[in-house]
C-alpha cells in the first residue's frame, strides 16, 4: 500500500511538473519605417506558456533587454547584458488599462509624490493616467492568423501628457493564448495573443511590433531559467 502511495505521488508530481512544455514562439519585427531596402534591426521574440514567459526586445543599436516571468510563482526578472534584476511581479505588471464598463482605480491615475522606501516602487511603463479599451469590428490577417482590432486611448492630467502614450492599436488573434510583459502590461486585458502593437505618443511619434511568425514548440522548464553566466542582482533589503 505504501509503495502504491509513493508511486502515485511521484506520478502526480510528474504530471504537475512535466520536463517539457508546449510553448508558443512569436517573432516580431519593428514597425518603424527605415530607408528603402534596409530592414529594421529592432524586434522582439516571445516564448510563452500559461506559467512562463521569456521575451527579448532588441533595439536598433543592438542592445537587448530580456524578461523572464514565472506566473505560477509570481516572479519577474529583467536581464540586461550579463546582469539580472529581480523586480516586484505584482507592481511591475499592474496595468492602468480598463475594459469597457470596468471601474477605474483612482489610486493608479495620479503620480504619488515622494518615495515609500520600497526598492522597486514604480512601474515605468504606466503613466499617471489611465487607458480605456475600445474593441472594434475591424479585421486583418497577420502572420497567417485572422486578427481583430482593439484601440486603447489614454487620458492624463493636462500637465503630464507631453511625451506619453496617446493610444495603442492592437491586432490580436482570439484563438491563440494571450501573453503580456512589463512594456505591454495592457495586453492582460486583450482576449487573445497580440500579433501587432502600434504605439502613438502625444508628440506624434509612432512605433511598435508586428508578428512575422508564430510557431508551436517544445521547451524544457530550464529554458525559462536565467543562464548560469547571468549575475543576479538583489535589492539591499534582501
Amino acid at each position: 500500500m505504501l509503495l502504491c502511495f509513493v508511486m502515485a505521488t511521484h506520478l502526480l508530481r510528474a504530471q504537475e511538473s512535466p520536463d517539457t512544455l508546449e510553448v508558443r514562439k512569436i517573432t516580431f519585427t519593428s514597425t518603424e519605417k527605415t530607408a528603402a531596402g534596409k530592414k529594421p534591426s529592432a524586434g522582439m521574440t516571445v516564448y510563452y506558456h500559461p506559467d512562463y514567459l521569456y521575451a527579448t526586445q532588441t533595439q536598433s543599436d543592438g542592445s537587448a533587454t530580456s524578461w523572464l516571468l514565472w506566473h505560477h510563482a509570481g516572479r519577474l526578472l529583467k536581464i540586461e547584458g550579463q546582469q539580472g534584476l529581480p523586480l516586484n511581479y505584482g507592481l511591475q505588471l499592474k496595468t492602468n488599462v480598463y475594459l469597457p464598463g470596468e471601474a477605474i482605480d483612482s489610486s493608479t491615475t495620479t503620480e504619488k509624490a515622494g518615495n515609500d522606501g520600497d526598492w522597486d516602487n514604480a512601474n515605468e511603463y504606466n503613466g499617471p493616467g489611465y487607458g480605456k479599451i475600445n474593441f472594434t469590428n475591424d479585421t486583418t490577417t497577420i502572420a497567417g492568423y485572422p486578427c481583430k482590432k482593439a484601440v486603447i486611448h489614454y487620458v492624463y492630467p493636462p500637465q503630464c501628457a507631453d511625451g506619453l502614450i496617446r493610444s495603442i492599436t492592437i491586432w490580436y488573434n482570439a484563438e491563440l493564448p494571450p501573453f503580456f510583459l512589463p512594456p505591454f502590461t495592457c495586453l492582460q486585458k486583450i482576449p487573445g495573443a497580440a500579433l501587432m502593437m502600434m504605439v502613438e505618443t502625444f508628440d506624434g511619434a509612432t512605433d511598435g511590433y508586428k508578428a512575422t511568425a508564430v510557431e508551436k514548440q517544445q521547451k524544457t522548464i530550464s529554458f525559462f531559467r536565467p543562464s548560469k553566466d547571468i549575475r543576479i542582482l538583489y535589492p539591499p533589503k534582501l
